[in-house]
């Protein structure tokens, strides 16, 4: 195989992985969104700071899941357009 049909099988690959993991993350985040929510209910009414430092931590996880996400969709394009084009 010549180097560049190996490149461009390593580049589609990492798309794959990219969009997969993409995909199975999106799926975790849904639970844990639900979890988040659960817990915020649950808590959210309370006065000590504890308790609101770690909803505000949850929820910045929450959203570092969702950017984690994203840039996971746009490594899988990215590698899928630099494979096409090799």
């Amino acid at each position: 195989m010549s180097q560049l049909s190996q490149l461009k099988s390593q580049v589609a690959a990492l798309g794959r992985d990219a969009s997969a993991t993409a995909t199975s993350l999106a799926g975790y985040k849904a639970k844990f969104s639900e979890s988040v929510g659960q817990v915020t209910a649950t808590v959210g009414g309370s006065a000590q700071h504890v308790d609101q430092d770690m909803i505000a931590t949850l929820k910045a996880a929450e959203q570092r899941v969702d950017d984690a996400i994203v840039a996971l969709q746009q490594a899988a394009k990215a590698a899928n357009s630099y494979a096409s084009s090799l």
